[in-house]
């Protein structure tokens, strides 16, 4: 099974939609600040932006993290509930459905912080 339908098996996790909309958020902002031009209103922008930014890409990993808190849950209630059912191959479903938030919150930081880098340098610079 490749990755991409991979991911669609996690359509009904809400912490995965709350990673992929703020990621999203996060490079649109992110975009918009390196394609405008520089002047007042850009360097206005930007100092906005060098505040806010950080704070909303350190949490992409802090909602992997949460994601992966109530997958173990989920799974812990699962075994409970099954007793005597196969409980190895739900413990490594488990946690491997839960594994995959804090995988895809890593992986959508990542990108935020170079795009970060690149716009500090730029406002560092003057709009080289």
């Amino acid at each position: 099974m490749n990755d991409s339908f991979r991911l669609l098996l996690f359509a009904d996790n809400p912490v995965v939609w709350a990673i992929l909309g703020l990621a999203l958020f996060c490079y649109i902002v992110q975009f918009n600040l390196i394609l405008g031009r520089c002047g007042r209103e850009w360097e206005r922008q930007v100092a906005t932006w060098l505040k806010v930014l950080p704070v909303l890409l350190s949490t992409l990993p802090l909602l992997g993290l949460l994601g992966t808190i109530v997958g173990l849950l989920t799974t812990f209630r699962g075994m409970a509930i099954s007793g005597g059912l196969d409980q190895q191959m739900l413990i490594g479903s488990g946690i491997a459905d839960a594994l995959i938030t804090t995988q895809l919150g890593l992986i959508m930081v990542i990108p935020g912080l170079l795009l970060l880098s690149l716009i500090r340098y730029r406002h560092r610079e003057h709009c080289l």
